[in-house]
This record gives C-alpha cells, structure tokens and sequence, in this order.
C-alpha cells in the first residue's frame, strides 16, 4: 500500500473502504508539524501530572513522592492519552452488494456513529478538487517570524493547500464525502475501484 491514507479490502461481495482523512475541513493557524496528536497527548499527561502532584503537595508538602508521582504520571499518561483520548479517527465504509447497501462507521472517542445507504441510492462516485486559502493570515506570518527566531523552517506552512475529493453522489443531488486527500492519485485510485465495484459507468 505504500504511503496511501486508506486502505481497501474486497471480500467477495463486500468492499471496505477505510482512512483517517475523511474530513476537509480547515485546519487551525497551529501547523499539524507544530501541534499534532503526539504534542497534544504530551501536554495533556504532563498537565495531569502537574494537578496530580501540587494535590499531593498540598497535602503533604513538598517530598520526594511529589516528584516521583509527576514524572510517572508523565511517563504513563502519554500513551493514555494518545491511544484513547488523542486517538487517529478512522471511516470505514462497507459496500455489501448482496445487502444493496452501503454501511459508513465513524470512530468517535466513545463509540461508532452508522450511517446506511442504499447502494440503489448511489447514482455516481466523483472525485472534486478543492483549494483552500488561508483564514489567517497575520496569525500565520506571527508563527513564521517566531519559527524564523528559532531556527526552524516549517515546509507548506501559510500556503493554500489543494485537496480532491471523494464523494457518493447520492439521489435527490446529496453527496457524501468518503476520502480527502492532497495526493490526487491516491484519490483517483481509490475513486476508479469503489466505482468499479458499484458498477457505475
């Protein structure tokens, strides 16, 4: 699979279609280099550390278990946080032709979300470009100048960013989108077997 942001099984009558980029939606002004899931899950244990031990120090004073709390607090709470808390989401869309539907999972922090489609409903499978500029641009150019004081160069960061879709065009004009991805040949990919399989001209 390479590099590829999703991945596809087939199963006889049944196709899985499952990635974590699913959305394509605007990010933050935090550039995903600066502030991703890893530094999320980094600053929510040592915070819980934190509260853990200065409750500790107010009980008890200032002791060397107040320390040793902390950082083992910081050491386990890291992965916590990053499997349960900060977790990659992930769609999974199961096209079952023997069924005639279409069953799309979203894995939320608690539990699944279902949505069913009727593969009758499912007129097309399109693939649309989307360019997305940048909200905020003085916001941006204050991270650069600080990023340029530090030494440190963040490739892509304030440019417009281009995304191709993955869309079900559904009856009655609706859509629903399966796949966004800045690698159009991915997006073409996967595009050409989930319409291959559907049987769509």
């Amino acid at each position: 699979m390479g590099n590829k942001t999703y991945q596809i099984e087939k199963k006889g009558s049944i196709l899985i279609f499952r990635t974590s980029s699913f959305t394509a939606e605007k990010g933050s002004v935090l550039h995903s280099g600066i502030y991703n899931r890893e530094f999320a899950s980094v600053l929510a244990a040592s915070g819980t550390a934190g509260l853990a031990s200065l409750a500790l120090i107010m009980i008890s004073g200032r002791t060397i278990f107040s320390y040793i709390v902390f950082i083992l607090i910081s050491i386990a709470g890291f992965p916590v946080f990053r499997r349960f808390v900060f977790k990659d989401r992930c769609m999974e869309t199961v096209f079952n032709n023997s069924d005639g539907r279409a069953e799309i999972y979203s894995q939320g922090i608690i539990k699944k979300k279902k949505d069913i489609i009727p593969i009758k409903d499912i007129v097309n499978v399109i693939v649309e470009r989307k360019k997305t500029e940048v909200e905020n641009p003085d916001g941006t150019e204050f991270v650069k100048k600080i990023s340029l004081q530090h030494g440190t160069v963040i490739p892509g960061f304030g440019e417009e960013t281009e995304l191709f879709l993955l869309k079900l065009v559904l009856t009655g004009g609706n859509d629903r989108l399966l796949y966004a991805d800045s690698n159009m040949q991915d997006v073409i990919s996967a595009h050409d077997e989930i319409k291959g399989f559907l049987g769509l001209s």
